[in-house]
């Protein structure tokens, strides 16, 4: 089996929004001036990227009962037909990156404020949004296989690093379906070391094969801790057989 080597980053994208539609530009604003209710808008324009943003519309409100599942269902149903523009079902694209379905949009805090603002224009290029700050999420987030990649079955061989430079954190490093479903934990591992971790989550002795992309990701008890990170992952695609 050819082993791919995954380096997990701060900062990571949590979804990725592309534009196929009939306009030249289009846009992604966030605005996280209220934590709790993250505003995500869309814009197109025939005439500039800044044309499409003084064009955008408000897609959907974060609080603390939506999640990424109603973000990408929110853009991916988009629907905006006036006399200005026409927007139909499907123009805007968006899919899980390094997150969840049921991460929460909202709430009582914003992970997103280092992507308040504009993307870079939409058209026909798939491009990261609601990027996570790590230090105010407290996660790391890897996604296997990275999208566009395979969306079948996930191969994991190891998990090495830890997350944190600052104190001593109290990380749990675990596996899960994209629904959230929590396949493999190490449970709360205190001052995490990279031998500690290994102990808790091991190097598998055969590569596992997860039904499906899985998100591994490492969540330290005090969020600030989550400075830094050294994990990696050695992964795979399943062979596919003849029977």
């Amino acid at each position: 089996m050819l082993l791919h080597l995954k380096a997990a980053a701060l900062a990571e994208g949590a979804i990725r929004v592309r534009y196929t539609g009939k306009y030249k530009y289009a846009s992604l604003t966030l605005v996280v001036s209220t934590p709790a209710a993250p505003v995500l808008s869309l814009g197109v324009s025939d005439t500039s990227l800044a044309a499409a943003v003084s064009a955008k519309q408000t897609v959907i409100t974060g609080d603390a009962t939506l999640n990424h599942r109603d973000v990408i269902g929110s853009i991916n149903n988009w629907i905006d037909t006036t006399a200005a523009r026409e927007v139909l079902e499907g123009d805007f694209h968006a899919e899980l990156y390094n997150s969840l379905y049921n991460d929460v949009f909202g709430g009582t805090s914003s992970p997103y404020a280092a992507e308040a603002g504009t993307t870079y224009n939409l058209k026909n290029t798939w491009v990261d949004s609601l990027i996570i700050d790590n230090d105010v999420s407290g996660t790391t987030s890897v996604m296997i296989p990275p999208p566009g990649t395979s969306k079948g079955f996930a191969v994991i061989k190891s998990i090495k690093g830890h997350p944190g430079t600052s104190a001593t954190p109290t990380v749990t490093r675990s596996i899960y379906d994209m629904d959230g479903n929590q396949l493999d934990t190490s449970g709360a591992i205190a001052t995490a070391t990279d031998a500690l971790l290994l102990a808790a989550l091991p190097v598998y002795d055969e590569p596992v094969v997860f039904d499906g992309p899985v998100i591994v990701r490492d969540t330290c008890a005090t969020e600030a801790h989550n400075d830094a990170t050294t994990m990696k992952i050695q992964w795979g695609l399943a062979q596919a057989k003849n029977f």
